[in-house]
């Protein structure tokens, strides 16, 4: 085991139901444990967290590559995702969390097109999941996301849920503004892909003459805080706002490497002290 001061010590964990009880050194105790487990001078760490990935997406592996971010989506994974049922995505799901455990994943923040088999999925396998809602144009409204929300943080307790979207540059500007009053409603955060590619930052220039960062924290996107995936093409005034709202920032390095679309600044974000967490994007485009 390994204590706050990365010190390793040999001792012993107590577990009862879902609870530990005592992490320390070892203990006279009676006989009292259904199961004792010796691994042998194995190390026991925290579980890793895939804090970004689309789990269903492992039949998209190595299905396509060398393309940009965009060009990878709209013309070769969406129109292949477009023939997934939910059966297909409840199996491919259950695949993706086998393949988590072997790497030591106990625990994924998934936004994927069907958060019910998801669900259905992980707590069947007993996983942990944090289901985020992955709506844009092409599918969802906010009042499904809104009752998906409520439903997933009351299903089971391995199971919660929330509020998010795709991306700026795949959700319209009105459909963005809805999902800023359920944010306020709830006085919830919100979750998306933001500043992925450079490309995605200067089309939302064109369109509205900020940086995505800077337009969606005008319009009140960010007043509870949230967290973005991949974050690549930030500018000195885009880290300043994602550090005063308290925004997580989720970085994705091998997608980013494989889709081409660049090195997040994360040493800019770890100097104004922001919380950085780490993802796979799924097993499509790592």
């Amino acid at each position: 085991m390994v204590n706050g001061n990365t010190e390793l010590i040999e001792g012993e964990v107590w577990v009862k139901d879902d609870t530990i009880e005592y992490i320390g050194p070892k203990k006279e105790h009676a006989d009292i444990w259904d199961r004792e487990i010796d691994i042998c001078r194995d190390v026991i760490l925290p579980g890793f967290k895939n804090a970004h990935t689309h789990s269903a997406m492992t039949f998209l592996r190595s299905y396509a590559d060398d393309l940009a971010l965009q060009d990878w989506l709209f013309d070769k994974v969406f129109p292949m995702e477009g023939k997934l049922t939910k059966e297909d995505q409840y199996e491919l799901s259950k695949l993706a969390i086998l393949e988590y455990l072997t790497s030591g994943i106990t625990t994924n923040f998934d936004m994927y097109l069907s958060n019910d088999t998801h669900a259905h999925s992980s707590s069947e396998m007993g996983y942990r999941t944090v289901l985020c809602g992955s709506m844009n144009d092409f599918g969802g409204t906010v009042e499904e996301m809104e009752e998906e929300y409520l439903k997933y943080n009351s299903y089971h307790p391995l199971i919660s849920a929330q509020i998010g979207f795709h991306a700026e540059y795949t959700t319209k500007k009105e459909t963005l503004k809805k999902l800023v009053t359920l944010t306020q409603k709830y006085k919830a955060p919100i979750y998306t892909h933001l500043a992925e590619t450079k490309k995605e930052v200067d089309e939302c220039i064109e369109r509205y003459g900020m940086t995505t960062m800077k337009f969606l924290d005008a319009i009140g996107m960010f007043e509870y805080g949230g967290g973005g995936f991949h974050c690549v093409h930030l500018n000195d005034e885009d880290i300043e706002i994602a550090a005063r709202k308290g925004i997580s920032i989720v970085t994705n390095p091998a997608s980013n490497l494989k889709l081409a679309s660049g090195i997040a600044p994360l040493c800019k974000m770890v100097e104004k002290g922001m919380n950085l967490a780490i993802g796979t994007d799924g097993p499509a485009s790592n």
